[in-house]
């Protein structure tokens, strides 16, 4: 029974996979996520059912498309293996539970937000503000409404000040995304993402200054680490806190 429960999680985060790439390929150019139907990026050729199995399709047709030949990026295949594990991750730490469902939401959001801010570097609004109200409202059966609101404004807020005060340093969309992190997981993930964010962009950003690949007023694309520190504090905010009081 365990078995087959894991394979219908990893099937489940497979097809959610394949939903991420449509939203990181369409949003940041204002098209539907619905219509048009899928189709080749470079041939246009409506893709059909046998095209669209998750990492299977990709596999069998050796990375290229049926109708035109041209390459099909390993971004798609990877996307699509990469929130599987997040959602198999997701599961193993919450069980059958409304935090398992809230949490595969939230994965959803950081993996499309964080591959659409390494590559056009913006945060789309259409993704974050209802994220906002999706995290308010899925709080009802999980961490509380007020600790998710207090969540969303008190981590939104911090980003806002740091937008403001490095004037322009920090991205709308990354105070958006902050108040969307804040909701699902409240105060507590808010700190542990905060602070684990910043630890992984500053080693980030040092690490290209000492290669030469940056300066010190070099613009950091925020969105995949505060991704990276929502998932962990999704899923170990609690813990990491017990543990961090524990050396004091």
């Amino acid at each position: 029974m365990e078995t087959v429960t894991y394979l219908a999680v990893a099937a489940v985060g497979l097809l959610f996979g394949s939903f991420t790439n449509v939203i990181i390929a369409r949003i940041p150019h204002g098209e539907s996520v619905v219509t048009p139907s899928s189709h080749c990026p470079r041939c246009g050729h409506r893709l059909g059912v046998l095209d669209l199995v998750p990492v299977l399709s990709w596999l069998f047709l050796k990375g290229k498309c049926r109708y035109c030949q041209e390459a099909i990026s390993i971004r798609y295949p990877a996307v699509e293996l990469l929130t599987a594990a997040l959602f198999m991750g997701v599961f193993l730490r919450w069980g059958i539970s409304a935090y398992t469902l809230a949490g595969w939401a939230l994965t959803v959001i950081l993996v499309s937000s964080a591959f659409i801010d390494l590559d056009e570097g913006i945060i789309p609004d259409v993704i974050t503000i209802p994220g906002v109200v999706l995290g308010l409202v899925v709080s009802f059966v999980t961490i509380g409404f007020f600790p998710a609101l207090w969540g969303a404004l008190a981590f939104g807020g911090v980003l806002f000040l740091v937008a403001v005060i490095s004037k322009g340093g920090m991205g709308g969309g990354d105070v958006k995304l902050a108040a969307v992190i804040g909701s699902f997981t409240g105060l507590p993930g808010a700190f542990i993402t905060l602070l684990l964010s910043s630890f992984l962009g500053a080693v980030y950003g040092v690490t290209l200054m000492l290669v030469g690949r940056a300066g010190r007023k070099t613009p950091v694309k925020f969105g995949p680490f505060l991704a990276v520190a929502a998932y962990t504090a999704y899923l170990f905010a609690r813990e990491i806190i017990a543990w961090y009081m524990g050396l004091w």
